[in-house]
């Protein structure tokens, strides 16, 4: 990116051309390429990968004036729809979902967390850890996976952390291999086999896009 931004200002400069209007109308193509290469992998959750297809295609067509109305015109609305909403349930409905945002036991072999304005907090004890999706827009999720088992084939997530965080917990016998794309953002793998010191060790790898957040790994 630094590349052909200093590329577009030498050849601007020289009055060559100029990429800027280029770049101004096509970026929701970064997204939707980082979509569908997530979901052309056969990913055992899809959240991931139609989340980010699905902004994309929004705002590129936004951009050629395809839809005329400014997405983040309804930004504000719906917060204040979703406080709305949230007034009106019961209050036991409020104590649970409340709970939600407090560590929750589960066990699941795939896991498929989306967290849009909220917060995700869990505890997997899963026996045959399979991978999944982790979503964080305006959000975080805190997944703890220190009392999962991870069969000798490993397992792959799919990551995307917009204006939000994902901190992930696995046991030390793991080894985290992680790629994908930081764009204003990155993440950071804290784990002692980070460098495959244990070649039979089990494999979890995470496939990763992140925009001005965050995501840690860590034993």
């Amino acid at each position: 990116m630094f590349i052909l931004i200093g590329i577009n200002v030498i050849f601007k400069q020289l009055g060559l051309w100029d990429l800027s209007n280029f770049i101004s109308t096509w970026w929701p193509l970064l997204l939707i390429g980082v979509g569908a290469n997530q979901l052309s992998r056969k990913p055992i959750s899809k959240t991931s990968g139609v989340t980010l297809l699905v902004l994309g295609i929004l705002f590129q067509m936004r951009e050629l004036n395809i839809i005329s109305v400014s997405l983040m015109q309804f930004f504000w609305p719906a917060i204040i729809i979703a406080i709305g909403i949230s007034m009106l349930f019961p209050r036991s409905f409020k104590k649970e979902n409340y709970n939600q945002f407090h560590k929750r036991e589960v066990d699941q072999d795939i896991v498929d967390n989306l967290a849009v304005f909220s917060g995700v907090n869990s505890s997997n004890s899963s026996k045959n850890f399979r991978g999944g999706s982790l979503v964080a827009i305006f959000g975080g999720i805190d997944m703890d996976l220190s009392n999962s088992t991870l069969l000798n084939d490993g397992a792959r997530m799919d990551i995307t952390a917009a204006f939000g965080g994902i901190k992930i917990i696995v046991p030390k016998d793991w080894t985290v291999v992680i790629n994908g794309i930081p764009l204003f953002g990155g993440w950071s793998n804290k784990t002692g086999n980070k460098n495959c010191i244990n070649p039979d060790a089990p494999v979890l790898t995470l496939h990763c896009f992140v925009a001005f957040g965050g995501v840690e790994i860590k034993n």
